[in-house]
């Protein structure tokens, strides 16, 4: 599978994150850096360790080193958004 972007709302802004499909599970990455990971497992969507990430030549994202950024977690509410931008992406391949 190839990467895709998708937006989601964060606080008053929209951020665009990039997606990158891996053999069972989605890298998330913003300005560049992985944010985490997340796996459908039945229904639900899980955030992966980042043991269980293969971060390939990604660094992971530290909102410290881009004043640009926006500080971005990987809460519930942001994984329901993202597992759900993924699922439309998905559907409309």
């Amino acid at each position: 599978m190839v990467p895709f972007n998708i937006q989601i709302d964060h606080g008053d802004d929209k951020i665009t994150l990039t997606i990158i499909p891996k053999k069972d599970y989605y890298i998330i990455v913003y300005f560049g850096s992985i944010l985490g990971a997340i796996r459908k497992m039945g229904l639900d969507w899980i955030l992966l360790q980042q043991d269980e990430i293969d971060p390939g030549m990604l660094e992971y994202f530290d909102h410290r080193l881009n004043s640009e950024a926006a500080q971005v977690s990987l809460g519930i509410h942001e994984i329901n958004l993202i597992a759900g931008e993924i699922e439309n992406h998905l559907v409309n391949q």
